[in-house]
């Protein structure tokens, strides 16, 4: 009870946090941890309330006194702590069996957090290991409507942490979070229908006027306001709404999007907005369990005949101990709706689009039949029911099934739909040509659904393992990689429940079952422990489990062998000089002297033990050597061939020294070089090509191409 009296004397304007931790005893029964650095205080009851600062009595600073007020809380001399984002992290308040508070936690969430990671964080704060016991929380929200969106992040959040959601064993009072969780399957089909009805000015069928406006409106004027509402949240255009215009698909199930954005309208068209979308969501709830669909997470399969294959096989014989089994059970499902089913089906709806319907379109060369009919609850939706699958799941628009399908009387429906429904018997809808050949079902009336029964908890894991790795390698489709708990009630009336899992994996789960518990049996039959000693007591050798697969042997990648087999790189091969002007074919012929001469290299070395090498037999390899040189390169090159002689010979002399390396030239030594040979270009003399003549310096051009004339006249 909050002391309106004490409200009135320290002014309405103050923060009402001061107001709590007064009615709550006062600074010395309260632990403040926030990042306030003053607060107003009411030392006497009599007295009048003045501001202090909260670190008057200290020397630290805001992080140390709120370490002094945590310490003080858990050390039982205050009872109360309020915390706020400041100390929302990092800081430890629960039941700690080592601290002297160890009272049971209650935590009151009075502000939710926008972010629900933040939420979190602050429920962690009371909630840790090594505790006495759980806290108990309590979140408080008020009535209006964007509120809820707070609410709705956490609980989504909350979920799917797994905490405190019913059926949790570890959940204190195994409270139920999913009335605030809208945001799913049902919540987005409601949303749409809210934003499909304020656009075309109707009413969400099942949807009670009075409940949502109070009796304050009739429809007009409610429908006014809730298109208003759309434009001034951003989700349509005046102009587009006026025409009847529908929210965009996109945005149309974004449930995250209109809780935010109602956050921006005044509270009457708040509370209007989320009440019209909590009874929207009501009244598809209720529709989904009128038509035996509102199980999430257990796929209840309808057909029209289920019936069991052969004798249930027991599995996992190995690893199931006890009176615990699992067997593998094969069904038949025929999920077609023969044509006297579909004829029944369309004389118990007589609405004006109710009827068959063929596909504008062919596909592989047919037409597709289909039986509409329009849903109760709903002026845009209706249920498409087919010759070889039978009811759909899922709804199809009023617009969509005019774009794709055109009505058909009765007489021309009956022959097509027979032949589908023949047809589809044991074939998929891909054709004769079908990639997955006999084992895809897409489209196919008849299949084999594969169940695990069972003792199958404790399997689940390693079935889920096997299932991951050869997914891909075994071209699983999306509906076959997931594991699904399906519910089916046979023909005889008997309910089968089971896990739906590929028939060729069971094999492969049995063996890795099966090694996993021959390895945990060999480890534990090895060693046992007898009076604190380790000691064997199996001398038996163990069965050998071979993994080892042979692998045929891969060619050779020659490019990669290249790469293995080039020498290393050194800091003398790497800085070597090659000359610019040097051809690839030049490069190559000095390779191959540089390869002649090394009988000149050998003898070289000898010769410095005593024995010379005389100038003939030097001669004579030098003429040896040139005879191999083209005629092209005997005149240019000569030098070039001489030195390279003389520089490997003396490289390879016992006592010779390495010839000294050329100073790499930098780049203004290039300009200068450049520079210096046009400046020789201009001294130089002209000389006529022909009679071989120098000319003056200075000579016009014009005189020199006189005198090259008059020289090949001549």
């Amino acid at each position: 009870m909050i002391d309106y009296w004490m409200w009135d004397q320290m002014g309405r304007g103050n923060h009402p946090l001061d107001v709590i931790i007064d009615q709550m005893g006062g600074p010395d029964s309260v632990a403040e941890m926030t990042g306030r650095r003053g607060r107003v205080v009411r030392r006497c009851h009599t007295l009048t309330p003045s501001y202090e600062l909260r670190d008057s009595d200290s020397n630290g600073g805001m992080d140390s006194l709120n370490v002094r007020e945590r310490n003080a809380f858990m050390e039982g001399r205050k009872l109360v702590a309020i915390i706020s984002d400041a100390a929302s992290t990092g800081i430890s308040l629960h039941a700690d069996l080592r601290a002297a508070n160890q009272r049971r936690r209650i935590h009151l969430t009075v502000e939710l957090p926008w972010s629900a990671d933040k939420a979190v964080q602050q429920l962690g704060r009371s909630h840790r290991s090594n505790q006495s016991s759980g806290p108990l929380y309590k979140l408080l929200t008020t009535n209006l409507g964007g509120e809820r969106r707070f609410a709705a992040a956490v609980a989504r959040r909350l979920q799917s942490l797994g905490a405190l959601t019913k059926g949790d064993r570890r959940a204190a009072t195994g409270a139920d979070l999913t009335e605030f969780n809208f945001d799913t399957p049902y919540g987005r089909g409601a949303l749409r229908a809210m934003y499909h009805a304020i656009s075309t000015r109707q009413l969400v069928q099942g949807v009670s006027l009075s409940k949502v406006t109070q009796e304050n409106f009739d429809f007009a004027q409610f429908n006014a306001i809730m298109q208003e509402s759309l434009v001034l949240m951003g989700m349509v255009d005046a102009d587009a709404i006026r025409a009847g215009i529908p929210v965009k698909e996109k945005e149309a199930g974004d449930v995250g999007r209109f809780l935010n954005r109602i956050l921006g309208l005044a509270v009457q068209k708040q509370n209007l907005a989320f009440s019209y979308f909590t009874e929207s969501l009501e009244t598809a709830i209720n529709s989904a369990k009128k038509e035996g669909r509102y199980n999430e997470g257990l796929l209840d399969i309808t057909a029209a005949s289920v019936q069991i294959v052969g004798e249930p096989r027991q599995v996992f014989k190995e690893v199931n101990t006890g009176t615990c089994t699992t067997k593998h059970v094969v069904l038949s499902v025929d999920r077609g709706m023969s044509w006297e089913r579909a004829k029944t089906r369309a004389e118990h709806h007589s609405g004006p689009h109710d009827g068959f319907y063929a596909s504008k379109r062919e596909t592989r060369g047919k037409k597709l039949y289909i039986l509409a009919t329009q849903k109760d609850t709903s002026t845009h939706l209706f249920k498409v029911a087919r010759p070889n699958t039978g009811v759909s799941y899922f709804d199809e628009e009023k617009a969509e099934l005019f774009a794709k399908y055109v009505p058909i009387s009765k007489e021309t429906a009956e022959k097509h739909w027979k032949e589908q429904y023949a047809h589809a018997e044991s074939r998929c809808i891909h054709g004769p040509h079908c990639k997955n050949g006999p084992t895809c079902s897409v489209g196919s009336r008849c299949y084999k659904l594969h169940l695990l029964c069972g003792g199958i908890v404790t399997l689940m894991s390693h079935l889920e393992t096997v299932l991951t790795r050869n997914a891909a390698s075994f071209h699983l489709s999306k509906v076959e990689s997931s594991i699904r708990v399906v519910r089916v009630e046979l023909d005889d009336g008997e309910r089968v429940v089971g896990i739906r899992y590929p028939e060729l994996l069971i094999p492969m789960a049995e063996r890795m079952l099966q090694e996993q518990k021959l390895v945990e049996t060999l480890s534990q039959s090895q060693l046992s422990v007898v009076n604190g000693q380790v000691m064997r007591i199996s001398n038996t050798t163990p069965p050998t489990i071979n993994h080892s697969t042979v692998e045929p042997a891969t060619l050779v990648n020659q490019k990669s062998l290249a790469r293995a087999l080039k020498p290393p790189v050194t800091i003398r091969n790497f800085f070597q000089s090659v000359t610019k002007t040097e051809s690839k074919a030049e490069r190559g012929l000095v390779a191959e002297t540089e390869g002649k001469e090394s009988s000149f290299s050998a003898l070289s070395a000898e010769a410095d033990g005593g024995s010379a090498v005389n100038e003939s037999s030097e001669a004579a390899n030098s003429n040896k050597f040139t005879s191999n040189i083209p005629p092209s390169f005997s005149s240019d090159r000569g030098s070039s061939f001489s030195q390279n002689r003389k520089r490997i010979s003396l490289s390879n002399l016992p006592n010779a020294k390495a010839p000294k390396r050329q100073r790499q030239s930098n780049i203004m030594a290039s300009f200068a070089a450049v520079t210096k040979k046009e400046e020789n270009k201009k001294f130089k003399a002209a000389m006529c090509p022909i009679c071989g003549k120098e000319f003056e310096k200075g000579l016009s051009n014009q005189a020199l191409n006189d005198h090259i004339d008059n020289c090949i006249i001549e």
